[in-house]
């Protein structure tokens, strides 16, 4: 498989949704359709602190008018979210959505998107690139585990109207 990863775009959307609904079946979560509205237009805006990454399978790649490849369709997804820290005067970016359809799993768009954010840090400078995912996630922490530390930090999270 032939794999390009690119910023996510307006014409992405219909494929965006479909891989947001996949992420969100998942981990058997139901975000509201207003929140994923919401992400969406912050996904497009350039001066948001949320940006997007797709993967596309460029074995089934159109040619233009004028003979050029086309990007194949998009195998896969990443959300990051860009936030100052305390710890550095440089920004860290975490990795928070990244979901792979799964007929294109194993075969290199999860390493290809997280390769491309890692880039993006060090071409940015960012203070570090960091992201989680569950215990049970084997596939997933296969990848996670060849690419990255794990740290000895637990989390934990108080969930929302816990505050209302």
């Amino acid at each position: 498989m032939t794999i390009t990863v690119r910023d996510l775009e307006a014409d992405d959307e219909e494929a965006w949704r479909t891989l947001w609904r996949g992420y969100c079946d998942f981990y058997e979560t139901s975000i509201p359709g207003s929140v994923t509205d919401a992400t969406w237009r912050r996904l497009m805006r350039k001066d948001s602190p949320l940006f997007g990454l797709v993967a596309c399978d460029d074995r089934v790649a159109r040619k233009t008018r004028g003979g050029g490849p086309l990007p194949g369709p998009v195998i896969g997804i990443v959300n990051c979210v860009l936030h100052p820290v305390t710890w550095s005067d440089r920004p860290a970016c975490y990795l928070e959505d990244l979901f792979v359809t799964p007929a294109a799993r194993r075969h290199g768009a999860g390493r290809a998107l997280i390769k491309a954010v890692l880039g993006r840090g060090d071409q940015m400078g960012w203070y570090r690139v960091y992201w989680m995912t569950k215990r049970d996630n084997r596939a997933a922490r296969s990848l996670y585990d060849a690419i990255a530390g794990k740290t000895d930090w637990v989390r934990y999270q108080v969930d929302k109207g816990r505050f209302a």
